[in-house]
């Protein structure tokens, strides 16, 4: 059989042991010999997988399609889920009792989705869903010490301003119950969106983005030891901030204004605000992400994607002078390819991937109005030895105990140098 590590330090196949025809099978002593092997060779590579973080999946959240003046659900939302591996996409769960998702995050093996009005809790490996909770208006999720933070922002039955007793919550991330809130006496006095930690302060994008034509643009900065809030004024050129990141310590701010421009904010740790107006943008930005020192964003009805140093937000540049409308992105952390979401909000939805120079990788098909994408980042010194499920005698599974595709020739996943899943072809 091949060895297991094709070069020194090099990639580690995590199936390759397990293809092998004397592996293959489901008899009790097969079973003990598979998880035997791959407890061996967990153990020899112990040392080299001690930092080597990869992709395992990633969650596309569809957002479905609504009639939003009478509430009919014609698309329900779904979990997609995309395995870069094996290249496959698969829907996992029909999210029936939501109009659509605002976001999701991954915490300890769980996914934490924003659903219309509840909080969402699945196992990130099974999909079973697994706590609830009813919040109103629930916008965009974070995770602190075992707590999930939730901001808030909702319309009444008229299409009008919901005015709410506290914009932001938090619940246990066990179980969802609720754990505590700012007011609006103590905490932010408008809708919220956007919100990021950088130790142990929560900073948090305040827009009141659901009273039309009355945005306001605050960070505001809680102190979870102290119980100190404070807020700073983005200036008039600074409303309505969409987007939030914490980057290279500062706040950044991606700001929708009143929908005819778009600017950027940047927060310094000396606690001073910069804003900046993005030039020629007659429309506010949609899709934005963060990565290695860098902005990159899409102004809504532009063709290209620009990007902007984290350290220079003032200048931009045409990161991709051609591309769709993007919906919702994402960048891999570990090869830093961009993941970006495009549909007609009512028939269709796609993912594009494409490279850190922004050349197109390939495409899948997913749900429609995919709006987000969450990176499912695991660490390969984490990977336990489960029990072999029954298979048939021919089929062959990969060092999880997962049935593996019976494609002839297929050697095993495996990570590569950079921490990305990979197929191993033959022997």
């Amino acid at each position: 059989m091949r060895a297991a590590f094709r070069q020194k330090g090099g990639p580690f196949c995590l199936a390759a042991l397990l293809q092998h025809p004397t592996f293959v099978g489901n008899s009790s002593s097969m079973k003990k010999g598979i998880q035997l092997a791959a407890f061996s060779a967990l153990m020899m590579v112990g040392f080299w997988a001690k930092a080597q973080d990869y992709v395992h999946q990633v969650f596309v959240l569809n957002e479905g399609w609504s009639d939003w003046q009478t509430g009919e659900v014609l698309v329900p939302p779904t979990i997609g889920v995309y395995n870069p591996a094996l290249q496959v996409y698969e829907v996992v769960d029909t999210v029936e009792s939501a109009g659509f998702i605002s976001d999701a995050i991954i915490v300890g093996g769980a996914l934490f989705i924003a659903a219309d009005g509840q909080i969402l809790k699945y196992d990130a490996d099974s999909y079973a869903l697994l706590a609830s909770t009813e919040i109103v208006g629930v916008r965009q999720l974070a995770e602190h010490n075992g707590l999930i933070y939730a901001t808030r922002g909702e319309v009444d039955e008229s299409g009008m301003n919901l005015p709410l007793d506290t914009y932001l919550q938090w619940f246990h991330a066990d179980d969802l119950t609720w754990a505590g809130e700012l007011t609006t006496s103590n905490g932010p006095a408008f809708a919220t969106e956007g919100l990021a930690w950088k130790g142990d302060k929560l900073y948090i994008g305040i827009n009141n983005a659901f009273d039309w034509g009355n945005e306001v643009g605050f960070i505001g900065e809680w102190d979870v030891v102290t119980d100190a809030y404070v807020e700073y004024d983005l200036g008039e050129e600074g409303k309505n901030p969409n987007r939030l990141f914490v980057e290279d310590n500062q706040v950044v701010t991606v700001n929708n204004r009143d929908y005819g421009s778009s600017s950027l904010s940047a927060l310094n740790a000396n606690g001073e605000a910069e804003t900046h107006v993005v030039a020629d943008a007659t429309a506010g930005c949609l899709a934005a992400a963060v990565h290695d020192g860098e902005l990159k964003y899409q102004i809504t009805g532009e063709g290209a994607v620009r990007v902007s140093a984290l350290d220079n937000l003032a200048n931009s540049t045409a990161w991709i002078e051609e591309a769709p409308a993007y919906y919702g992105v994402a960048i891999d952390p570990i090869s830093g390819n961009w993941y970006g979401s495009v549909t007609d909000y009512s028939t269709y939805g796609l993912v594009e991937i494409r490279d850190q120079e922004g050349a197109l990788l390939q495409s899948f098909g997913c749900g429609v109005s995919p709006g987000v994408i969450c990176m499912d980042v695991r660490n390969a010194s984490n990977i336990a030895v489960l029990p072999q499920p029954a298979v048939p005698s021919s089929q062959t599974i990969d060092i999880l105990g997962r049935a593996l595709p019976g494609v002839r020739g297929m050697n095993g996943i495996y990570l590569d140098e950079q921490g990305r899943k990979r197929l191993e072809w033959g022997w």
